[in-house]
């Protein structure tokens, strides 16, 4: 009898571990946890808008529902987030980044940038056009594009010296043959526009939600600016494209086209496109740390997906942001970010000089 109890025992014991495996195995990676959504720059620029609409209807395509937190880690262009997601959150998938302008930073060789990208798991990105924008006081005054090539001297804001935000412009500029003096050190697009608005600068360009949301009503139909031209859409054929996301304005190249009648050829330019794929294709992108665990990885890919095609997320996104977000999602999105870490050599090599060339 007590065999038998014994052997009754064992079995009901093994049968309840069976169980509590099996409940285990099924219950959702993130069911219970709290992920740390960090965006690496400060609140109230295009990042953090955008991050935080995103941030807001994850955690219901991520099976398990967790708690997402939100935390801006500004600093160095952006690379004090990009650094810390790669060197120090730990590799449990609970800290995802949603950053601007990575794999820029390491296709010019950033040298703040401490992380091989490569390494880090990529999850999705969201493209993104950047609207140039200038004083209409500049003198002799600026009232339509092609009056920029009759500027005389400006300031020109940016971010830092490595920046992709401050590396086109720059580029652009030089193309068109501009006077101007280059001031860098924003945290934020917040800020620089700001001083756009106090004058101590005269130009800054934009993502879709800062311009739609901010430059476009408080400053463009007040007259204060003008905007100039988006930087060009080139997809990974390397054909250009028009940007659906602005139909009333035109792109660098055709308004480089209409000052000198033809379109501009060069190093320069070469830079120009291969930096506006680092950053358009790939203008926000979501990454988790390095290490972290597969299920994790397939299971964000697949939130990020879904959220793709959430019709109440895209209707906020419109709202908020003023457009509809374009995901790359997956194998599709590391395919991109292959080719924008595999660019041409002297291409590279180029824009390395270019950049330190700016800090002497």
């Amino acid at each position: 009898m007590k065999d038998l109890m014994r052997a009754c025992l064992c079995v009901l014991s093994g049968l309840i571990l069976f169980l509590n495996t099996a409940s285990a195995a099924e219950r959702p990676f993130y069911q219970g946890k709290t992920i740390t959504f960090f965006i690496n720059f400060s609140a109230g620029g295009p990042t953090d808008i955008e991050g935080r609409i995103v941030a807001r209807h994850l955690p219901r395509h991520i099976p398990g529902n967790p708690t997402i937190v939100v935390q801006n880690m500004s600093g160095g262009g952006g690379v004090t987030g990009i650094n810390f997601l790669g060197e120090v959150a730990k590799p449990d998938a609970l800290t995802l980044g949603y950053f601007t302008g990575p794999y820029n930073h390491q296709m010019m060789k950033s040298t703040t940038l401490r992380v091989d990208l490569m390494k880090v798991p990529f999850i999705s990105a969201v493209q993104g056009v950047t609207v140039c924008y200038i004083r209409s006081d500049v003198p002799p005054g600026i009232k339509k594009p092609t009056d920029l090539a009759k500027a005389e001297r400006f300031r020109a804001g940016g971010l830092s010296f490595d920046s992709n935000k401050d590396l086109r412009f720059r580029l652009a500029f030089d193309i068109l043959g501009l006077k101007y003096d280059y001031v860098t050190g924003y945290n934020s697009s917040n800020d620089a526009r700001l001083a756009v608005q106090r004058n101590e600068i005269q130009y800054h360009d934009e993502n879709i939600p800062g311009y739609r949301g901010v430059v476009e009503p408080q400053m463009v139909k007040t007259g204060m600016v003008t905007p100039l031209y988006y930087h060009d859409v080139i997809r990974p054929d390397g054909n250009m494209v028009k940007s659906p996301d602005y139909p009333e304005l035109s792109s660098f190249t055709e308004v480089y086209t209409q000052i000198h009648g033809k379109a501009p050829t060069g190093i320069k330019y070469e830079a120009l496109k291969a930096a506006n794929m680092a950053s358009q294709n790939l203008n926000r992108v979501a990454l988790l740390p390095p290490g972290s665990p597969p299920e994790a990885i397939a299971t964000m890919r697949q939130a990020f997906a879904s959220l793709a095609k959430d019709e109440e997320f895209i209707a906020d996104a419109k709202k908020v942001m003023r457009f509809q977000p374009r995901f790359e999602t997956g194998e599709d999105g590391e395919k991109l970010r292959d080719k924008v870490l595999t660019a041409p050599p002297e291409v590279v090599d180029f824009v390395r000089k270019f950049v330190e060339e700016a800090k002497k």
